[in-house]
């Protein structure tokens, strides 16, 4: 079958699919089932972390269940620098998001859900290092996908676009505490392999959504409309609007290239991604605070702190949403970059001194709410408001990959020195002066872009 007829079958298909009527109450239960995903994504993202002190326990068979112990040092630094390294996926994320622009989000957002259903099935079952690295590494490349935002963004009315997906993050975040929900039912300090019944449901859920969602929503319109409008051209035209893209410099498809060379050219989002990269360095002990949680209380204890933390992150969350639009970009991430070192630090005594889980788990649901919300200011929110509109999606998809290359450094810093002193003391050393850094290069080098016209932006705007 040549090019033409495959395009003239999938045409066929967009356009029943496009005339069909969605039933009553469609957006409601589209809404319900994304934020269900929405809910998955998360706990899949946060549960490595969580869970890595009690599969190590297990898997290294370290009977002394200490995290200060030499045994736990040497399976870190195992399972760790996979880590580091799993970064390079980030490469190709742009690219396999991609494809869901030729063949529907639909699809990707079923293969999204389930394959990180089937990452934790495989951590959550792994019996030996090898195997658990293996899921992980399966965990980690769905999970920045985030494939049901984009569902949300093309299938509510365009006038609640941002309310919609701003509720469904902030329960989604807060649901992140079902984790220790999870842990309090089943983790137990007599049973080594009792962390692998946290993963249970969340598989469960992961698969069975995943699967339902393809046979039960609906293809997002604005896809629809996209993809019959470029089917419906002949060659000629498709030629035309090539050359016409070619010149203008602004074609979206295949530009990932062209979005280096304007990133690095362009003064303002050149300072956003030197920005973004350094603030990212800090985002390595998201990933390490329950091994920090477990060396300073009982395992009863982390789990009434992973119950804790959530809400506090998904509260700053929303509330950050609100204030980004009164304060502006700039003036909201030095508040949040704030919050991120002050939580930090506060983390780190609560731990030290002692003073329970409830306060450590306030402290750190604080300290990230501020870190990811920023990150995603400078990820998300001001790359795209201050790149063209034919340039912006390539824009955003590719400096998401570059300021990623920050938490790789991060990370592998941390790695090298956790051999030498604690986690935590590292977590303020490395941390908070790259913080601090950022923020000073976002306050002085980047203009501020809360009133940008996105219909009008163009190379020179922010000169």
């Amino acid at each position: 079958m040549t090019r033409q007829e495959k395009e003239q079958k999938q045409l066929q298909k967009l356009n029943a699919e496009a005339a069909r009527k969605k039933p009553l109450h469609y957006i409601g239960f589209a809404m319900v089932v994304l934020t269900i995903i929405y809910i998955v994504d998360e706990i899949t993202s946060n549960m490595n972390a969580a869970m890595q002190p009690y599969a190590l326990f297990d898997l290294f068979h370290i009977t002394s269940r200490d995290v200060n112990s030499s045994e736990y040092t040497n399976a870190f630094n195992v399972v760790a620098p996979i880590q580091v390294f799993s970064n390079m996926l980030l490469i190709i994320t742009p690219f396999y998001k991609a494809l869901s622009d030729k063949y529907g989000r639909r699809l990707f957002l079923m293969i999204n859900t389930v394959g990180m259903g089937l990452g934790m099935c495989v951590v959550m079952t792994a019996q030996n290092v090898a195997w658990y690295i293996l899921g992980m590494l399966c965990m980690m490349f769905f999970t920045p996908n985030d494939m049901q935002v984009l569902y949300i963004m093309e299938t509510a009315p365009k006038e609640k676009r941002a309310t919609y997906s701003f509720i469904a993050k902030g329960i989604a975040l807060v649901s992140v505490s079902l984790i220790g929900v999870f842990s309090r039912m089943f983790l137990t300090d007599t049973d080594a392999s009792s962390w692998r019944m946290v993963y249970l449901i969340p598989v469960v859920a992961a698969l069975v959504v995943g699967v339902l969602s393809f046979f039960f929503l609906r293809e997002t319109p604005v896809f629809l409309e996209q993809r019959i409008s470029l089917l419906s051209l002949t060659e000629d035209q498709r030629k035309a609007q090539a050359e016409a893209d070619k010149k203008s410099a602004t074609s979206e498809e295949g530009g990932v290239f062209k979005a280096l060379r304007f990133i690095f050219t362009n003064r303002q989002l050149r300072w956003i991604f030197i920005a973004g990269f350094i603030f990212f360095a800090t985002t390595f002990y998201t990933s390490y605070y329950a091994t920090v949680l477990e060396g300073a209380m009982t395992t009863e204890m982390v789990a009434t702190a992973l119950v804790v933390y959530p809400l506090f992150n998904g509260l700053i969350t929303i509330l950050s949403g609100f204030f980004s639009d009164k304060l502006g970009r700039k003036k909201v991430c030095l508040l949040l970059g704030s919050l991120a070192i002050v939580g930090l630090l506060a983390f780190v005594l609560s731990c030290r001194l002692g003073l329970g889980p409830i306060a450590a788990g306030i402290a750190y649901g604080c300290s990230i709410g501020g870190l990811w919300s920023m990150s995603d200011t400078l990820i998300l929110t001001m790359p795209a408001e201050s790149s063209p509109s034919g340039m912006r999606s390539s824009v955003m998809g590719t400096i998401s990959v570059l300021i990623g290359g920050g938490m790789f450094i991060g990370q592998a810093l941390f790695i090298v020195c956790q051999n030498f002193l604690p986690m935590d003391v590292l977590f303020m050393i490395i941390c908070l002066p790259f913080m601090a850094l950022s923020l000073l290069i976002l306050m002085v080098k980047v203009k501020e872009t809360k009133d940008a016209d996105l219909d009008n932006i163009t190379a020179d705007t922010y000169k």
